[in-house]
Formats: structure tokens, sequence, C-alpha cells
């Protein structure tokens, strides 16, 4: 299966603005959001923009649902499958990405062909292609600015506006 819904030729989600504020007092999601979209090379503050290849843009993307999946009672691929099934992402593609973060969050790299039934995972900069694309055999193909872009951005935007009510201060004077 291929997330149908995170196509690179479809027009942009919504995506939240993530403006500068003058307390310096940021929820994590917006710092992260705005750090994933900086390594992307997209607009800081409302997220526009193509995207680029870049892997740490990549891994800030998986700390952004990282984030968005809250707390995990049990194993937290759990907590993955279950924040990405209940935003339209095939079961069988949320487990490729949940090995694709612990892959990219521990060793920085895609992960072992044997971790995703004996398929080899490659990253592409591709922005008209799908956030995930299984339809050929034996490879997934992750096109890094839709994952960012699409995929992320769709997901965050869809987050409650009141999950997480603290803040880090950014201009902390010592």
């Amino acid at each position: 299966m291929t997330t149908q819904l995170d196509h690179g030729i479809d027009p942009a989600p919504s995506m939240l603005r993530c403006e500068i504020r003058q307390s310096k007092l940021y929820p994590s999601l917006v710092l992260a959001l705005r750090d994933m979209r900086q390594a992307n090379g997209r607009d800081l503050v409302t997220g526009a923009g193509e995207g680029n290849e870049s892997w740490v843009g990549l891994s800030l993307a998986m700390i952004v649902l990282d984030t968005l999946s809250g707390p995990s009672p049990g194993h937290v691929g759990n907590s993955w499958d279950r924040l990405l099934t209940s935003h339209g992402i095939p079961a069988d593609d949320a487990k490729i990405v949940y090995k694709l973060r612990c892959s990219l969050l521990h060793g920085y790299g895609p992960p072992k062909p044997s971790a995703v039934n004996n398929r080899k995972v490659l990253l592409t900069s591709d922005a008209a292609a799908y956030a995930v694309d299984t339809s050929t055999t034996g490879q997934v193909l992750i096109s890094v600015p839709v994952f960012c872009g699409r995929l992320v951005e769709r997901i965050a935007h869809a987050a409650p506006r009141n999950w997480d009510t603290s803040l880090i201060d950014t201009d902390i004077q010592l």
C-alpha cells in the first residue's frame, strides 16, 4: 500500500502557523516544526515551499511525529501505529515509518531490509512522489520533501491545539 493522502502533486495541506513570539515562549511542537521546516528549506512560519532531501529535516519530522504520538504506556510503536493509522496511513506503511524513525534516530540511516520485510528503504528528493511509496516489489521509496511537507504537516495541523500546555523559553539569560 502507498500513502495515498500524501502525494507531491496534490495541493499542500493546511499548516500550522509558527510565528515568532515576542515572549520567546513556545510549545515544543512549534519549535520542532520550525526546525524541520528550516532544515527542509521551507518557510518557518507558514511551511510554504517545495522542501528538500535533508536527513536532518526528516529526523526532525520523526521528532514531530514522536511528540504527537503521545505518551506510550506500552510499546512506543503502538502509539505510532495509532497516530499514523488514525490519520489515514495504511497499517503496513505505519510500521515502515516507525522502523524508519527508529533507524534514523538510533543510527542515522535507513532501516535494514530485514526490519521491513526484506525491502530496501530508499530516500529521495522527488517532490512529485508519494510520501511513502510501496508500489515496487522489494523496495520502499520515501520522498523526504513530501513526507515532511505533506504527511507530517497534515498530521500536525490536525493535532488538538491544547495538547501540550508547557512552554519552552528560547531566550533564557544566564
